[in-house]
């Protein structure tokens, strides 16, 4: 379910399967220890089957975290349409960041263009 690569510069979590209330203790475990271990962490949720309101509530506090650190956080490949579908559902989409953060980098920000939601980086 989580793979986590690289190093002290770098590092990856690859997420599979599902993140849900049943694993959000595996899943914060893991955001954790990858938080920890590098200045830029790059998050692959491609393999994300099904995703709640618990799964959103770490990837806010991880990307919270991880400013507050001066540490840069990537998606890479953008959301799955299934965290995407939690996050409309749950209301977390936004025209513009939190507040204090930059607005481009907000995670569940949608583009205008095209409606779909990107990876803030």
């Amino acid at each position: 379910m989580f793979e986590l690569t690289g190093g002290e510069e770098r590092a990856t979590l690859m997420v599979s399967g599902e993140v849900t209330i049943q694993n959000a203790l595996a899943f914060r475990d893991a955001l954790k220890e990858w938080i920890e271990k590098s200045d830029t962490l790059e998050l692959n949720l491609g393999g994300v089957g099904d995703a709640d309101l618990t799964c959103l509530q770490l990837l806010c506090s991880v990307h919270r975290s991880m400013m507050n650190m001066k540490k840069t956080l990537t998606v890479m490949g953008g959301l799955p349409e299934s965290i995407g579908k939690a996050a409309r559902e749950a209301g977390f989409v936004r025209e513009r960041g939190c507040r204090g953060e930059e607005s481009s980098r907000c995670i569940w920000m949608m583009r205008a263009e095209d409606s779909k939601m990107r990876a803030g980086g």
